[in-house]
């Protein structure tokens, strides 16, 4: 039908003219942005999808960056370490200089103003080592975290909690094989056993080892190693602990084997020795165990024992007990318990009790104090007192600083054996104390309570003393008692030693900042030090190298997963260009004809006209 009201032809054009029109329009934005999803119109799933990838994809290109950041910060410590090494080696070479007998003290004093030195430069290093305002080599930084992936958690951290400082360099344990103490002039079998008769002596000589673990190890005078069954036979090494405690092991004769040697004088050559991890008995509750601190000067003490004991005036009562009191200048005092009260003593009694007599076939007793630091749930202990048998000739190495005892707290046992008439009982005589547990009272002094013969304690009497003298049981113009530290002084007893003490604390390697090549053994322990210095600084250093190599493998690794994260995301967000460009040729060639043929179509209804003429 022909007719004027509507043209279809044209509306039709129109029609497929506004479809290429936008087919066109999409091509050529594609083809400018580059983009196939312009706008989620274009693909709604796919932008999501691209939003997701493009956050990995930033967050895997920052923690790159970060991991970068890493191996700058641990290169910069390495660094700095490399160069407290050079430090370190230098001192070590100056030591092993110094320990030849070929050198003077002059000539030790000059080496040690170098080591000075050298120390200041380990600590300047330390504390200028800085990496963007942080310290990295003065423990002061702690672990820092580095984000290195995409994600909430996907972090590594460097530890630079260990400082090293020379105050924080060295000390430890003394290195396995080290002698840390001799006893000489015994004899003994192969099995540990006294010699009899003109049997000839297997063991004269008992080296102490250190096995580089906080333990020790025992050889005979041929460096043989003495077997553990002997050992165990002469030596015994268990404590029981107190939950949180930290104290010192002493290592004593075992009561049932003997060491023989009469001329064996115990001063300080064999003093404390460091036990790690050391097992504590059945039942007991673990404890900590940590070497003590040298103690100086030296008290003397007698030998023959008068089995009477008087006290001062006419006194009441009987005397029970002793108690001893710390005085102002480092020494004791002591009073005799009576059951009226304290009753000072008669020093000519107590120089009856305890003499110089140099006779080394009686004994009386022996001074243990072992010192220590104690801290959480067990006592905090900083001396004990332990007297059990004293012999001619023999020392006790006492201190010159520090303070004494702790709170409250039992630090050791008296044996006493006093009869209730106060003299010490001999023959078949019954004492009404065998024994005398001592405490700290808090201050720096002592208190003591008796144990009976059943082995109880009697916890309503206090037992006081005094015993002072010239010639007493603690020699005061020595230098007392004083101080923290490790200390035992142990006597032959019809030549033989009641203890093997615990080793001496000047074996134990000092801090790098505390090296003296000038004192004596000081070369020697100073390479110790370095050693165990160099230990620390290398570890630190493999911990780093660790770390560097780690943040180069964590870049190399997400470089690669943002790559391949963003050739997925190419997939889907990019535009083809070969399939938009044949789009665009198409819709421009429809364009075209529709515009044509919608001319055409508007021109139709003037073919009715013709119809009219």
């Amino acid at each position: 039908m022909i007719g004027i009201n509507s043209n279809i032809n044209s509306l039709v054009a129109q029609q497929n003219l506004n479809s290429t029109q936008s087919a066109l329009s999409s091509a050529i934005t594609r083809l400018s942005s580059g983009k196939r999803i312009n706008s989620a119109a274009d693909d709604a799933a796919g932008q999501a999808i691209a939003s997701r990838m493009t956050s990995q994809i930033n967050g895997l290109n920052q923690g790159v960056s970060n991991a970068n950041d890493g191996v700058s910060m641990t290169q910069t410590a390495s660094s700095g370490l490399s160069q407290i090494s050079d430090n370190l080696q230098r001192i070590r070479q100056l030591a092993v200089q110094a320990s030849s007998g070929s050198l003077s003290s002059s000539d030790q004093a000059s080496l040690q103003k170098e080591v000075t030195q050298r120390i200041a430069e380990v600590n300047r290093i330390a504390s200028q080592t800085t990496y963007n305002g942080t310290n990295v080599l003065d423990g002061s930084a702690g672990t820092v975290s580095f984000q290195v992936g995409a994600n909430v958690g996907q972090t590594i951290g460097i530890d630079l909690s260990n400082g090293v400082s020379a105050a924080q360099l060295g000390g430890g344990l003394p290195q396995k094989g080290a002698t840390i103490g001799t006893l000489s002039g015994l004899s003994l079998t192969s099995a540990g056993d006294a010699t009899t008769g003109s049997a000839k002596a297997a063991i004269t000589q008992i080296n102490v080892l250190a096995d580089g673990n906080g333990g020790f190890s025992f050889t005979d005078q041929n460096n043989q190693a003495i077997s553990s069954s002997v050992t165990s036979k002469l030596f015994s090494g268990t404590t029981t602990g107190t939950a949180g405690s930290k104290t010192a092991l002493t290592l004593t004769a075992n009561t049932s084997g003997a060491l023989y040697g009469a001329s064996q004088a115990q001063t300080d050559a064999i003093a404390s020795i460091k036990a790690a991890n050391v097992t504590t008995t059945t039942g007991a509750t673990a404890a900590t165990y940590h070497d003590a601190t040298q103690i100086g000067s030296t008290i003397t003490f007698g030998a023959a024992l008068n089995p009477t004991l008087s006290g001062a005036g006419t006194g009441t009562g009987d005397v029970t007990g002793i108690k001893v009191f710390g005085d102002t200048n480092g020494g004791f005092t002591f009073k005799g318990v009576t059951a009226g009260g304290d009753v000072d003593l008669d020093p000519t009694s107590v120089a009856n009790l305890f003499t110089t007599t140099t006779d080394p076939t009686t004994h009386v007793a022996t001074l243990t104090a072992v010192a220590s630091a104690a801290t959480g749930d067990g006592p905090d202990v900083a001396g004990s007192l332990d007297v059990s048998a004293i012999n001619s000739g023999n020392t006790y190495t006492a201190g010159s600083a520090g303070t004494t005892s702790g709170p409250s707290g039992k630090l050791g046992n008296v044996s006493v054996n006093l009869t209730a008439t106060g003299a010490l009982s001999t023959g078949s005589a019954t004492p009404a104390y065998t024994s005398v547990n001592v405490y700290g009272d808090g201050s720096g002094g002592y208190t003591f309570k008796g144990v009976k013969a059943d082995g109880t304690e009697d916890t309503t009497t206090d037992i006081s003393a005094a015993l002072t003298g010239t010639g007493g049981v603690f020699d005061t113009t020595s230098g007392g008692f004083k101080g923290k530290g490790a200390l035992v002084a142990n006597t032959n007893s019809a030549g033989s030693a009641d203890g093997v003490a615990q080793a001496n604390a000047q074996n134990q390697p000092p801090k790098v900042s505390d090296i003296d090549l000038t004192k004596a053994n000081g070369a020697n322990l100073a390479i110790e030090s370095i050693d165990n210095a160099l230990d620390s600084v290398n570890s630190i250093q493999a911990d780093l190298g660790a770390a560097q190599n780690r943040f180069s493998s964590i870049a190399s690794t997400q470089t690669a997963q943002s790559t391949n994260l963003s050739s997925a995301q190419s997939q889907i967000t990019d535009a083809n260009f070969a399939q938009e460009t044949a789009n665009l040729s198409k819709a421009q060639v429809l364009q075209q004809a529709g515009i044509s043929v919608l001319a055409q179509a508007n021109s139709m209804p003037q073919q009715v006209l013709k119809l009219l003429g």
